[in-house]
């Protein structure tokens, strides 16, 4: 008997020769086996993270004293959903700190833990998205390379190996303050490979769907939950939505007709909606926080020319990780007719034009350049926060592009390579290159040890004179009550840059901690002709005056300090000591109950005012300070100089 032939619509014979087999992961232990090494290996590496300490740059204001951190309580949540004090919006980043120090209190071992776990967990999910990738490459392309399962693995493998134990990545993960990066980028590979899983189950058919259809797929709703929740990680993560569209052209072929193109658009929206939004608050919090000055210093064709050199400076460090720095300062010449700005923009130019050239043969060369141009764009200093000209932390999503195309180059090599004597040295110089980044990575984490180190590293590796360094090498010397040396750095600093504020207020304070106190007056007043509204030049010249026995001009000072930042806790507790001398007991509980509002989790202002009830005579509220005091815990001094917020 003749079967019976059914007639099956050509839509759905098209969905039907798509539709792919299991991914590999799914099919195949080894790649779950090989996630894990990869993590593994990674930790391993990263392990001696876990003896340093904290450092000056940054990590004292994002926990050292960080008071909102102490309490996981809705007031909590209510502070990291809401706070853009740091110029960013990121309150999963304030979450991971908020349990870290429940954990782990002002341990720093538990912090590095964390990052560490996070690194590995990120490598471990490099590996598995690029097999996905690669298994997408293979169906819209079989004749690319190797479709066996073998070469995938090793493509997936190099990849992630390098992602790992790349010394350009150690700034990410042994900075606790960059803690950031690392959830952004979990999220926003989880959020591209549940992508990967929606767009997978798709056929010509699914693309002119309607919206409502799409909509409802649970592997949509993920992937854009996980978007959401990396862009509360870090605004980096904006980038994201061209970057899908980006893999809908290669390796997933989605893109086609006219309606199909404009479906993968309005797919997009929710996406862009959520990264628009961010990026702005992220620019009027920047702005807010004056970190945007470089802006109005710095025109386009200059901004332009920077981008272009970190461009190739990250491919660059990427091939050859030397001279890592925690502080690249923004170059004070720059011009096109010089070869350190005209050979990266005819870099970037050529190998653009060759990618489009070979894009119909080779489509794989124009996607990652575009991936790596995409998610570098928002770091590139184009619209300008800080003073900074590049960051590693800036290559540490970027970077799996160009991996990605080393992991291919490596396992095609194996491919052609057929005698065993061959491969086997492949293989041998495989070991020994991850070996040596290895070495290398160890090298470096061993910079971020502490403080001192990495300042010191900073001014002997980097520009010959560097302020920023200064700067903070000076704080350094500061705290560890070597004033001679905080002083001679702070000069330096001002050297280089004699208008800057921060440094003449830091340097006025070294100066009145080592009792200098007309030299110090003398620099706070500099600061004040040059920004009459510099909040920490008023306090400090306050607290100056205080030392000098003169209460009036104290008053004079701190009262103006706190008209300018009302909301500022710090005058409001000085001024509160300079009627407490003067006898003034009903005023100064007023400023430190003003301060308590300010800064409602600083125990020492419970303390203090609780001294001032007890000389009163109200034992009750002297006892009630005592108790909230107790119950706040050990609470270390704020730093009086501070510096500005890193992105």
């Amino acid at each position: 008997m003749k079967a019976r032939r059914h007639n099956i619509p050509s839509s759905e014979r098209r969905v039907k020769s798509v539709t792919p087999v299991a991914a590999p992961q799914e099919k195949y232990f080894s790649v779950r086996y090989l996630a894990a090494f990869v993590a593994v290996v990674t930790f391993a590496v990263y392990l001696p993270a876990l003896g340093n300490d904290f450092v000056s740059l940054d990590d004292y204001g994002y926990v050292l004293d960080n008071l909102h951190i102490r309490r996981l309580n809705g007031e909590f949540f209510r502070w990291a959903f809401s706070d853009l004090s740091a110029g960013f919006w990121h309150p999963l980043t304030w979450l991971s700190y908020g349990i870290d120090f429940a954990v782990w209190g002002f341990n720093p071992l538990g912090y590095h833990l964390t990052a560490i776990v996070l690194h590995a967990l990120n490598t471990a999910l490099v590996l598995l998205l690029v097999v996905q990738l690669y298994a997408s490459i293979r169906r819209t392309n079989g004749s690319l390379l190797l479709p066996d399962r073998r070469g995938t693995l090793m493509v997936a493998g190099v990849t992630a190996l390098l992602f790992g134990l790349h010394p350009l990545h150690v700034e990410s993960v042994a900075w606790i303050s960059e803690r950031k990066d690392l959830v952004c980028a979990f999220f926003s590979l989880l959020s591209l490979k549940l992508y990967l899983n929606y767009a997978a189950g798709e056929g010509p058919a699914d693309i002119a769907s309607p919206p409502v259809q799409w909509f409802r797929n649970r592997y949509y709703l993920l992937s854009l939950l996980t978007f959401v929740l990396a862009l509360a990680g870090k605004t980096m993560a904006v980038s994201l939505p061209i970057v899908m569209l980006i893999l809908d052209w290669y390796p997933l072929g989605r893109v086609g007709a006219v309606t199909g193109k404009l479906r993968l658009l309005v797919e997009k929206l929710p996406y862009l909606a959520a990264s628009i939004l961010i990026a702005v608050v992220s620019i009027v919090a920047q702005h807010g926080i004056g970190a945007m000055a470089l802006m109005n210093e710095k025109p386009w064709p200059v901004r332009i020319l920077v981008a272009f050199r970190a461009l190739v400076t990250y491919l660059w460090k990427m091939v050859l990780p030397l001279n890592l720095l925690p502080s690249y300062p923004y170059p004070p010449q720059v011009s096109l007719l010089s070869a350190e700005f005209a050979l990266p923009v005819f870099c970037v130019v050529t190998v653009a034009a060759l990618a489009l050239y070979r894009m119909k043969r080779e489509p794989y060369w124009l996607a990652a350049g575009g991936f790596y141009l995409i998610t570098l764009l928002p770091t590139l200093g184009l619209v300008q926060v800080g003073v900074h000209s590049m960051g590693d932390r800036f290559t540490y999503l970027p970077s799996l592009a160009p991996f990605l195309l080393a992991g291919i180059a490596v396992a095609g090599l194996w491919k052609k390579i057929l005698p065993v004597s061959g491969r086997f040295l492949l293989a041998v110089t495989l070991c020994l290159l991850f070996s040596l980044l290895s070495l290398t990575t160890v090298r470096q984490i061993a910079v971020w040890k502490d403080s001192l180190r990495l300042w010191n590293h900073v001014i002997d590796r980097g520009e010959p004179f560097n302020p920023l360094a200064h700067q903070n090498r000076g704080h350094v010397y500061r705290d560890l009550k070597e004033y001679d040396r905080a002083i001679a750095d702070y000069s330096l600093a001002l050297a280089q840059e004699p208008g800057r504020v921060e440094y003449l207020v830091s340097r006025a304070v070294a100066l009145c901690e080592k009792g200098e106190l007309d030299s110090a007056l003398t620099d706070l007043d500099r600061a004040i002709v040059i920004n009459p509204r510099e909040y920490m030049a008023f306090n400090n010249r306050g607290t100056v005056w205080f030392r000098k026995g003169n209460d009036a001009k104290a008053l004079e000072d701190l009262t103006r300090a706190i008209a300018l930042k009302p909301t500022e806790y710090l005058a409001y507790q000085n001024r509160g000591s300079v009627y407490e001398r003067r006898g003034e007991l009903d005023n100064a509980i007023a400023d430190y109950s003003r301060a308590v509002v300010s800064n409602p989790l600083l125990a020492g202002l419970y303390i203090e005012r609780g001294d001032l009830y007890l000389k009163k005579g109200d034992m009750e509220r002297a006892s009630g300070d005592f108790l909230t005091a107790r119950d706040l815990g050990d609470s270390r001094r704020m730093s009086s100089v501070t510096n500005g917020p890193v992105p």
